[in-house]
């Protein structure tokens, strides 16, 4: 019997073993989708804020919590949220009260509630998921993991309290799971609050909420919020995310990963608080911003104020969009003056211990004045006369040049300290008797990450340099 002999042709064994190569070396990982959305929007839509009369996002509207859920009109968000360029909104199922966006069979069984008395009757997450899937937008729901515990029936039905009980825990996981197993896959991701160690979580316990967050997908990403941190960090292996909880858009990634998470941030757009109207960046500053966190491999999620009616505060979009354009364009920052590393890098206003941050000085002084290139701006702190500018060069770097040019304020006293770790300190520089004039110095090779001016002098008032002002912070390798 003559056997037969097939000739592959070169061209396919190349593109066979260059397609293996590939698929071995790409990491797929289900946080993939949350990368390439680059930045998303985070609603606050609850019934102590849009169903009260009292508040801006009512519409001055103040009715049953069935006839709020009905008046959001999840079209003209997702018109809205499409027009801002994010790849995702995060909006609230609940927060610490009874009333709940979408029908929730166990709750009611659990608390004794009736439908359309705490959970509404319209489903709005299955309303939003159609509104937002035809734009190509991706649902993800914000989750507690303190429960009902401000209603009093609710909260005593599910044993909430402080520290969180097992039990508790699982009654509270079993609810999320039936709306987790209704909309599978059309869930993308759960950020889940409220999962502080200080109220009772361990290991354990968000092992067990986290089993609920997944009901339903495979695919489904989750964050567990341990609460605000001074900087991002990874919390529980139970999550693919961080939540990334903070007060100020201010921190960068090294990387993507952070012990295996996606890195991601999340805070608010205004210039108050949380869900509230306005702009609190510069538009510049903030698509830079976010245009550095996604060139990193991090993720933004914007908090931005909703209306009863579903509509977005109109200036919010508008400087989302400038952030949508920015990153296509993909365009780095030029560093000014060239190879200034410094350029465009996070900046604080710190005590000069460094022990906590500064407010702004007239609130026009913001510390990323201090790296923005440009010689008309400053960064000064208010509230104490000594104080310390402390920059961030996201990676350790060997420097071994410093330039520092003052505003209308001076430090006639100040030292300049850099380090590694944020922990351990070395001083480069030390200067007494300082006139205000711009200081430039060179030192010996030094590995850092960190750069800190501290200003020893003036230290009270009715002193020579006033109060010191950073007008440009320039560092170089």
């Amino acid at each position: 019997m003559k056997s037969s002999v097939y000739v592959i042709p070169l061209g396919v064994i190349f593109f066979l073993l260059t397609s293996f190569a590939l698929a071995e070396a790409t990491e797929i990982t289900p946080a993939d989708w949350f990368l390439k959305a680059g930045y998303g929007v985070f609603v606050h839509y609850l019934e102590g804020i849009q169903n009260n009369a009292d508040q801006l996002q009512s519409l001055g509207k103040e009715t049953t919590w069935e006839e709020c859920v009905r008046d959001f009109d999840t079209e003209r968000f997702s018109t809205d949220v499409e027009a801002s360029g994010a790849g995702y909104a995060i909006v609230t199922v609940m927060q610490i009260s009874r009333f709940m966006i979408a029908p929730n069979a166990t709750f009611d069984r659990i608390t004794g509630y009736q439908p359309g008395e705490a959970c509404s009757t319209r489903d709005l997450i299955e309303d939003l998921y159609q509104s937002l899937s035809k734009r190509n937008i991706k649902l993800m729901l914000y989750w507690t993991g303190d429960g009902p515990r401000a209603d009093e029936k609710a909260g005593a039905a599910y044993g909430c309290g402080t520290p969180v009980t097992k039990e508790f825990v699982q009654k509270w996981a079993d609810t999320f799971r039936e709306y987790g197993e209704r909309y599978g896959d059309k869930i993308a991701g759960i950020w889940c609050d409220g999962c502080y160690s200080f109220i009772g979580y361990d290991d354990e316990k968000l092992g067990i909420l986290a089993a609920g967050l997944r009901a339903g997908s495979d695919k489904r990403i989750i964050a567990l919020n341990p609460g605000v941190d001074p900087e991002v960090r990874a919390y529980t292996p139970h999550e693919d995310y961080t939540t990334g909880e903070q007060n100020v858009f201010h921190e960068v990634p090294v990387e993507r990963f952070l012990n295996g998470e996606q890195w991601h941030i999340l805070s608010f757009l205004s210039k108050t608080w949380w869900g509230e109207p306005g702009v609190g960046y510069k538009k510049n500053q903030f698509t830079n911003y976010v245009l550095s966190v996604n060139q990193r491999g991090g993720v933004v999620s914007v908090d931005i104020m909703v209306f009863r009616d579903g509509g977005l505060d109109r200036s919010q979009v508008e400087l989302l969009k400038a952030v949508r354009k920015t990153i296509q364009e993909g365009a780095d920052q030029t560093p000014v003056p060239p190879g200034n590393i410094a350029c465009g890098k996070p900046a604080r206003l710190l005590s000069l211990d460094g022990s906590h941050e500064l407010p702004v000085n007239s609130e026009t002084h913001f510390p990323w004045q201090g790296v923005d290139g440009k010689p008309d701006t400053l960064a000064q702190a208010a509230g104490e006369w000594p104080w310390t500018y402390e920059v961030d060069l996201i990676d350790t770097c060997t420097i071994q040049r410093v330039k520092v040019t003052f505003g209308s304020g001076y430090a006639t006293e100040f030292e300049i300290r850099v380090s590694r770790d944020r922990t351990n300190w070395q001083t480069v520089a030390h200067k007494i008797g300082h006139d205000g004039n711009p200081y430039e110095f060179e030192f010996g090779a030094t590995p850092a990450r960190y750069l800190q001016i501290r200003a020893l002098k003036p230290d009270g008032e009715n002193q020579p340099g006033v109060q010191m002002s950073v007008s440009e912070l320039e560092v170089y390798q």
